[in-house]
């Protein structure tokens, strides 16, 4: 791999790297600067949506875990997209999806792709195992 792209390789993975401790230690102003204003989420099969309701979405999950983070295993960059996959880690206590808290530590398997325009984050797709999540949290 050349100089050029080696350097861009360890550009994105940081950008990507500030993105997610961003969203952990739940700095939404910081985040906002992080991504467009026109930021589309495509979480699971979901139809996509904006950062107010990601926002929301992430919140309930910190409600629910509120020292969830993530843990980054493989960063896998290409032209304007990185690849994370790694695993959402926390402690289950506080009310998520109408679960009771369980005291359950949970670790749940996540893979996002983020495409960047200028350094920002213009579009994310999230996976996350919500299943298994339910199941570690004991819904069922």
């Amino acid at each position: 791999m050349g100089g050029s792209q080696r350097g861009h390789a360890m550009d994105i993975r940081e950008i990507a790297r500030n993105f997610y401790a961003t969203i952990d230690a739940q700095d939404w102003d910081r985040l906002a600067g992080l991504v467009s204003p026109d930021l589309a989420v495509h979480l699971a099969s979901a139809s996509p949506i904006g950062l107010d309701d990601w926002r929301k979405s992430l919140t309930e999950f910190f409600v629910g875990f509120p020292d969830g983070h993530h843990v980054i295993d493989d960063y896998v960059g290409d032209a304007d997209k990185v690849v994370t996959r790694g695993r959402f880690q926390g402690t289950h206590t506080g009310m998520f999806h109408g679960v009771e808290p369980s005291g359950n530590c949970v670790s749940v398997a996540v893979i996002n792709i983020d495409r960047l325009e200028n350094g920002i984050v213009v579009e994310h797709f999230g996976q996350l195992d919500g299943l298994g999540l339910m199941h570690q949290i004991g819904a069922f």
